[in-house]
């Protein structure tokens, strides 16, 4: 039997919410690039992704830790974005980077196959791009620095 998470294991930051932004991502752009390219073409340093329709060429989705890091394919093209969750952190301000160094973007899509078949997972940088268009909207997340 698994203990509950205690409070100690998590911590809430506080803030509100920005500026809105809704793109169409023309064909062959990456998911995640193009969104933080919208980012800092606003000015917003991190944003929440609120929803997301469209279609991939081909879906690339990892799961599990560095040690067992698998990467699911999902064959197109016409992959359909059924979920796009997550944030997007870009700039100087709020430069939050991970262990390697690289943005701290981190985004979970569930997406459907030509087959019909539904795949889950974290969507994998430079691997994902839109195949016809893909429309989304980002809104601004402005923390005022309080963790709790």
């Amino acid at each position: 039997m698994t203990s509950p998470i205690s409070s100690l294991e998590v911590k809430l930051e506080t803030g509100s919410y920005g500026r809105t932004v809704i793109a169409r991502l023309k064909p062959n752009e990456d998911l995640v690039e193009s969104l933080e390219h919208l980012c800092v073409q606003y000015g917003i340093g991190r944003a929440v992704v609120r929803s997301a329709v469209g279609s991939l060429v081909d879906g690339h989705l990892a799961s599990g830790t560095d040690a067992s890091l698998i990467t699911q394919v999902v064959k197109g093209p016409g992959v359909e974005i059924v979920g796009l969750f997550g944030e997007v952190a870009v700039g100087k301000a709020d430069q939050r980077e991970d262990a390697s160094g690289t943005r701290a973007t981190e985004l979970t899509a569930i997406l459907s196959g030509t087959d019909s078949q539904v795949f889950a997972g974290r969507v994998v940088r430079g691997m994902n791009l839109s195949f016809i268009t893909v429309e989304v909207t980002l809104q601004e997340w402005l923390a005022d620095g309080n963790v709790v």
